[in-house]
């Protein structure tokens, strides 16, 4: 099988062969030194990666807070509206009964 039957990739796949073969080559000179680069880069992406959850878990916990707020006063509203509802019922009745 030649190169020239791939419809033109013979050439790309033999590059990226090369390339591959050169990495494989050059992988003991230069892992050490992505390792020594690399891992303060990954600390600082870890270290920013726990702010952000810090943050966000704060965020959260306040929005709940002030939702479960919002949730007590809506049904305090609605207890005194209902107790003011069946006072205003029981007059009501009352005077009804008065009447007639």
């Amino acid at each position: 099988m030649a190169l020239g039957s791939l419809n033109g990739r013979g050439e790309v796949i033999a590059t990226a062969v090369l390339v591959g073969v050169a990495t494989l080559a050059l992988a003991p000179v230069l892992l050490p030194t992505i390792a020594r680069v690399g891992r303060p880069i990954a600390k600082a992406a870890i270290k920013g990666a726990i702010l952000a959850y810090e943050t966000t878990r704060e965020t959260v916990a306040e929005l709940a807070e002030v939702a479960e707020d919002m949730l007590a006063e809506a049904r305090a509203e609605l207890a005194e509206a209902t107790a003011a509802g069946g006072a205003a019922t029981a007059v009501a009745e009352e005077e009804a009964a008065t009447d007639g």
